[in-house]
């Protein structure tokens, strides 16, 4: 393989390229009968997924860009790349085994690399979060990181670098060893030579510090600006937004929500892959999607959805496949009442009938996050135009939402109109 940055990789990650790799890329060449081009392709593609600058799972997607015109089958490519290529080295990659479920084939037996750099260390991010003595016994670069600006004054009377691992010696040094109570912390924080001329900041960081390594307590932890903060939680953002996301206007997050759909569709499955899955028959999609839902291949799913509803075959398979119609029924029996389990075989509305089936198999099914919950939905319901909206923008809250239903007697009904 042309991996100029080979040395990067660990040791038993390499031995792997030289010995089995090389070998089974002429394999597929003759197989597939790849013209020069595109076995160059394939190496450099290769090559980015070692290098992890590709997910491995966007193999099949990926594979679509061959230069040329390609003769074979790219699931069948994608396939044999994925278990003689990338399932050896599943341990170092991951994903793989998702990779081959996704393209219909079966997972082979873990074969484990062997390790043969034991020296390597795990490395930090620029922030992370842990205890301060776990972090400590677990990434020797943790023990060197500053706390502070100015070197301190070491147990034998020599000017040491304000490290991690220096403070705790002072500490230590100061109280003894044994489990120190908050009176023994505030006590070297207010009498500590190495502590009497630090600023208001670091002494809260150090106190901190010296909280979880005494407690165990799990702080969050930021060296991203050279010293290392310390913070007890991080600032709150999630189901409060902050006042500066909170104040953004009604454009801007109409373009937060296109980036995040862009990204969203990036992550499908092409329905050519698709459909080869299904041997091209588009009743066999169903199949697809069922193996999808069960094993929980989230992108695959909602490919099989995808390419259902732009063929219009989507309301067809929840009026006429048992097996969606049955884990339909269900959840609206649980979340409506089992009275209305059969309103489902009454003339009921299309548009709810999706709307309620999208809920089941986005958030029930499928357990997405709330947002890609929205994001898939919206996506799906606007493949086609004129097919009706099952979510809405809030403009109030500045997020999307279901569009409410409500019962009325033994029926659905829409509760608002947009």
């Amino acid at each position: 393989m042309k991996l100029k940055t080979l040395h990067t990789l660990p040791i038993e990650v390499q031995d792997l390229i030289w010995e089995v790799i090389s070998d089974e890329n002429y394999i597929i060449e003759n197989k597939f009968s790849l013209t020069f081009e595109q076995f160059d392709f394939i190496n450099q593609l290769e090559d980015d997924i070692i290098l992890k600058k590709i997910n491995v799972i966007y193999l099949p997607k990926e594979l679509e860009k061959i230069p040329g015109e390609f003769k074979g089958n790219f699931r069948e490519l994608a396939l044999q790349m994925a278990i003689k290529i990338f399932w050896p080295l599943q341990e170092y990659l991951g994903g793989v085994d998702r990779l081959i479920l996704r393209l219909g084939g079966k997972v082979p037996k873990l074969i484990p690399l062997i390790k043969k750099d034991s020296k390597h260390k795990d490395i930090l991010g620029n922030t992370f979060r842990g205890s301060v003595k776990f972090l400590m016994s677990k990434y020797e670069e943790f023990k060197e990181l500053s706390l502070t600006p100015n070197k301190i004054i070491d147990e034998k009377g020599k000017m040491v670098n304000p490290s991690i691992q220096n403070w705790v010696k002072d500490y230590i040094h100061f109280l003894g060893a044994g489990t120190h109570s908050s009176l023994d912390r505030s006590k070297y924080i207010s009498k500590s030579t190495n502590v009497l001329n630090l600023s208001e900041e670091h002494k809260n960081n150090l106190l901190l510090l010296l909280l979880s390594y005494d407690e165990g307590i799990e702080l969050y932890f930021d060296r991203s600006d050279g010293f290392l903060v310390i913070k007890e939680q991080l600032e709150k953002k999630s189901r409060e937004e902050s006042d500066d996301d909170y104040k953004l206007s009604f454009d801007k997050v109409l373009t937060n929500f296109k980036n995040i759909l862009d990204e969203f569709q990036e992550n499908l499955i092409s329905s050519s892959m698709i459909l080869s899955e299904a041997s091209n028959d588009i009743n066999k999609v169903r199949d697809v999607l069922w193996n999808a839902i069960g094993i929980g291949d989230k992108d695959k799913a909602i490919s099989c959805v995808r390419l259902l509803v732009e063929k219009k075959y989507f309301d067809s398979m929840i009026k006429d496949d048992s097996r969606f119609r049955n884990i339909l029924k269900r959840f609206i029996g649980i979340k409506y009442g089992q009275n209305m389990e059969k309103s489902l075989d009454e003339n009921m509305d299309q548009l709810i009938v999706r709307r309620i089936f999208l809920e089941m198999f986005l958030l029930n099914k499928l357990s997405l996050k709330e947002d890609d919950v929205y994001v898939a939905a919206y996506y799906l319901t606007n493949i086609l135009p004129d097919s009706g909206q099952v979510v809405y923008l809030d403009k109030r809250d500045k997020k999307f939402k279901w569009r409410e239903i409500q019962v009325l007697g033994n029926k659905f009904a829409w509760v608002d109109k947009i």
